[in-house]
This record gives structure tokens, C-alpha cells and sequence, in this order.
């Protein structure tokens, strides 16, 4: 979403003014919840709920659902991001690279360990928890990932203009851990790697099922992994940060992408304690709550700039 200041944008800073109607946000940004729950979670009365949720639909941040029994108001977001365009420019114009990668379109990956596999909109791709299924010629229309143990690998090429300057590099994911089934307290450490320098780890807190993933196909079992938790790494002037939260001193001028021929993310489960995993299942845009396969983006300005 992309604002001015003007009064058209007004209803959007107006919904953003209220702590409580930024904390729906943040819960409604990670599950799914009714509003019901969402009372009950933030101890606050229905109708405060439904007024509250009635200025963030009218400011086109979210949108308002039936849930299954089609009754209850489920509550889901309808931005990702905001931009806010000022009347003048303080910095430097920035260009940008925008990549959709399919989950199946890896590089590499490597030292698979069940329980693993790979799945489309419409199946499973060859034999469940059989780490052969990731070297199938049928991965590259899988939209749902996951492994116990291993390293994948993502390339995207890299088309900078000759003198251009990279300032920041981003990918975002929608990530859950991985257990036989689901269980939505399941930690796992997932280590980051942006092309072979070592960026940090982060940890995911579950592999969730308490409620059906808003695009995962019907014919995937109630019990398996439904959803994830869009992460967003980013990697900037100063450091490297996931969900804004720093975790390593990694900036994008360590990555020396002006000498670079392609752009790589690796992906590894870490262990959580000795010789214990705790997996890791990445979601397309046919599974989960986010309709959107990885997204890779490189910003980057002139060099006279």
C-alpha cells in the first residue's frame, strides 16, 4: 500500500493511532483468529472488537471472512507493507529487482532427513518422507516443502546495472517448523546463508494445525502442517535483520554484490540441542495464509547517486 499525505490517506493513519487496533494487527498478522478469540485474547468486550475491526476494513487493512461454520468473523490482513511518499526527497531515488520463486525451484539440497517430502496444490509428490521425492522432475510444481534435517538452496540472478550500488536485499518466507503431524509449541533454529556468508539464525516457534491454512488445499489432512510465519530477512546498510529484529552485523556491502554473477540463500536446520531438530516446512502460494511463493528483492541506486 503506498500513502501520501493527504486526507485520502487519512482513514489509514487514523486506524494506526490506536495500540489496540495495532495489537489485532500483530496477532491477526500470525494466525488465524476470530474475533470472538481476539476479544478473549486482548480482555476487551466484542463490541469494542467489532468497532475496532470496522476502522481497519474501512482503511483497506483488512479484510473481514466467515470462518468455517459461517458464522464467526475471522479477521485477516489485506497489506503487507506501507509506504508513505513525502513531498520531498531526502534520500536517493531506489530502483528495484522483484523475484517470485516457486518452493520447488531449487538449486540444491542436501542431507535430507525424514519425516520430509514435497506436495503440490493437488498431491503428494512421489512417496512421502523418501528424501529421493526432492530430486523428482515433478518438484518444480511443488507449493509445500518440508524436511527434519537439511540444507536447500535458492539462486536468483543478479542484474544490477553495471555502476549501480546494491543498498538492500530482501526475501520474504512463510516458515514453519517440522514434526510427523503438527505440533504448534514444536521449536526449530533454521540457519541463514546469503551467497556462502553466514547472515544468522532464527528460530521458529511451531508447526501449526490449531486451524486450517487460509489457501492450503482441502484434500491436505486437518493434522498436518496448515500454516506459517511470514519472515521477512533483511539484509541492509547496517545489519542483518529478521522481522526487524537485528541478528547479525552482516550488511549488503559484505556481500560485494557488484562482483557477484548471481544471488544465493541457504537454508539449513541448525540443531536445537544436541543431535535434535526441529525441522522445517516452507510454504508456496497454494498453502498457508500468504498467496505468495518466496519473494526475493534487491533495491539498489545509481553510482552517481
Amino acid at each position: 500500500m503506498d500513502l501520501d499525505i493527504n486526507e485520502m490517506s487519512l482513514p489509514v493513519f487514523q486506524a494506526l493511532s490506536s495500540e489496540v487496533r495495532l495489537e489485532i494487527i500483530r496477532i491477526i498478522s500470525n494466525e488465524n483468529i476470530t474475533a470472538s478469540e481476539l476479544a478473549k485474547r486482548m480482555n476487551v468486550s466484542k463490541a469494542a472488537i467489532s468497532k475496532n475491526l470496522h476502522i481497519l476494513e474501512k482503511a483497506d487493512l483488512i479484510k473481514i471472512e466467515k470462518g468455517a461454520d459461517g458464522r464467526e468473523i475471522v479477521p485477516r490482513m489485506n497489506v503487507e507493507q506501507i509506504l508513505v511518499n513525502f513531498p520531498e526527497k531526502i534520500f536517493p531515488e531506489y530502483y528495484k529487482y522483484v523475484y517470485s520463486i516457486p518452493v520447488g525451484s531449487y538449486f540444491s539440497i542436501d542431507h535430507v532427513e525424514p519425516s520430509c517430502g514435497l506436495a503440490t496444490s493437488r498431491e503428494i509428490v512421489e512417496t512421502m518422507d523418501d528424501a529421493n521425492a526432492f530430486f523428482s522432475a515433478k518438484r518444480f510444481k511443488a507449493q509445500l516443502l518440508w524436511l527434519t534435517r537439511g540444507e536447500i538452496e535458492y539462486i536468483i540472478p543478479n542484474e544490477l546495472p553495471a555502476g549501480s550500488r546494491a543498498e538492500l536485499v530482501e526475501f520474504d518466507l512463510e516458515l514453519s517448523s517440522e514434526v510427523p503431524l503438527s505440533n504448534n509449541k514444536w521449536v526449530s533454529k533454521i540457519g541463514l546463508w546469503l551467497n556462502d556468508i553466514y547472515i544468522g539464525e532464527i528460530e521458529i516457534p511451531g508447526n501449526y494445525s490449531d486451524v486450517r491454512g487460509t489457501y492450503t488445499p482441502e484434500w491436505w489432512p486437518d493434522d498436518f502442517s496448515q500454516y506459517g510465519l511470514m519472515k521477512r530477512i533483511r539484509i541492509g546498510k547496517i545489519d542483518t535483520a529478521v522481522d526487524s529484529v537485528s541478528i547479525s552485523g552482516v550488511n549488503v556491502d559484505d556481500l560485494h554484490l557488484e562482483k557477484q554473477k548471481r544471488l544465493s540463500l541457504k537454508i539449513a536446520v541448525l540443531p536445537v540441542a544436541e543431535d535434535t531438530y526441529g525441522g522445517l516446512t516452507i510454504f508456496g502460494k497454494d498453502f498457508g495464509n500468504h498467496h505468495q511463493d518466496i519473494k526475493a528483492t534487491i533495491y539498489y541506486s545509481n553510482g552517481e547517486d
